[in-house]
C-alpha cells in the first residue's frame, strides 16, 4: 500500500506541476489559461494529449516538438520530476497529516514562484492568495479559530516587518530593495510557520541568496536578484527540519 501511496504522491506532483509551469508562464506574460490549448511556442501547433503527459511525452519525444522538431524547453521537464520527488517526500515524512497537506502546500507554491520569478522577475498573487486560503483553512479544520488567527497574526508581522526592511532599504540604496511580491511572500511565511521559524527563514534565504547574487554581480549586467525562489525555498527547508530549527532556536533562550 505504501508503494501505491509514493507511485500517487509522484503522479499527482507532476501532473500539478505541467500546470504549475502553465500558470507561472501564462499569467506573468498577461495570457490567458485557456485560450489557446497547450501547444509549441515555437509553431504554434496544438498539442495532442498523449504529447502532454507529464515526463513520459518529453522522453518519448527527445525533447523535441514532432511537427517542428523544435527543442522543448527542459525547465518543464525538470520541475515534473522534481515536484513528483518532492511530493514523495513529503509523504514519506508527514504521511497523512496537517503538515502533509502545508507541505504540498508550500511544494507548489516553491515551483510556482520559480517558474516565474526566475524567468519573469514577478511573484504572481494569485498562487499567494490561494495559499493563504488552503493554509487558513487547514488550520481551522485541524486545530481552532484561536490557532488560525495566531497564524494570520505572524503573517501580519512578517508582512510589515517585510515592508519596512523594503522601505528602508529603498531610502539607503536609492532604488527599489524588495519586490512587493517577495513582501506579500512574508505573509505566507508568518502564517505557514510560526513568527520565530518565519524569522529564522528569512535569515536563511539571505544565504541561500548569497552565492546567487555573486554569481550575478559578476557574469550579469543586470543585478536584480530574484529573492521570492529563497524565501520560499527557506520556508520549505525550515518547515520540513522544525526540530532542528527548533534546537537552534532555544540557544537563544
Amino acid at each position: 500500500m505504501e508503494v501505491f501511496y509514493y507511485i500517487m504522491f509522484f503522479v499527482m506532483g507532476s501532473v500539478l506541476a505541467s500546470f504549475y509551469c502553465v500558470v507561472g508562464t501564462r499569467l506573468s506574460e498577461g495570457k490567458s489559461l485557456i485560450k489557446p490549448g497547450s501547444h509549441c511556442i515555437a509553431c504554434n501547433h496544438l498539442l495532442k494529449w498523449y504529447e502532454l503527459i507529464p515526463i513520459f511525452s518529453f522522453l518519448f519525444l527527445r525533447g523535441k516538438c514532432r511537427y517542428c522538431q523544435e527543442k522543448i524547453p527542459i525547465h518543464t521537464f525538470l520541475c515534473e520530476i522534481a515536484t513528483g520527488v518532492l511530493f514523495v517526500i513529503s509523504y514519506a515524512v508527514f504521511g497523512f497529516s496537517y503538515s502533509l497537506w502545508v507541505a504540498l502546500i508550500l511544494t507548489s507554491l516553491m515551483i510556482l514562484i520559480f517558474v516565474s520569478d526566475f524567468n519573469y522577475m514577478i511573484i504572481l498573487d494569485s498562487p499567494l492568495v490561494i495559499s493563504g486560503i488552503l493554509l487558513f483553512i487547514l488550520k481551522l479544520s485541524y486545530y481552532d479559530l484561536e490557532y488560525a488567527l495566531l497564524g494570520i497574526r505572524d503573517g501580519v508581522i512578517m508582512f510589515l516587518f517585510m515592508l519596512l526592511i523594503g522601505f528602508i532599504g529603498a531610502k539607503v540604496f536609492k532604488r527599489e530593495a524588495l519586490g512587493g511580491g517577495d513582501i506579500k511572500l512574508a505573509f505566507i511565511m508568518g502564517l505557514s510557520l510560526n513568527l520565530e521559524y518565519a524569522l529564522m527563514a528569512l535569515v536563511l534565504s539571505t544565504f541561500l541568496a548569497l552565492p546567487y547574487a555573486v554569481i550575478s554581480l559578476i557574469t550579469k549586467s543586470n543585478h536584480e536578484v530574484p529573492f521570492g525562489p529563497f524565501l520560499i525555498a527557506a520556508t520549505w527547508i525550515v518547515f520540513f527540519y522544525l526540530e532542528k530549527f527548533s534546537y537552534i532556536l532555544q540557544l537563544f533562550y
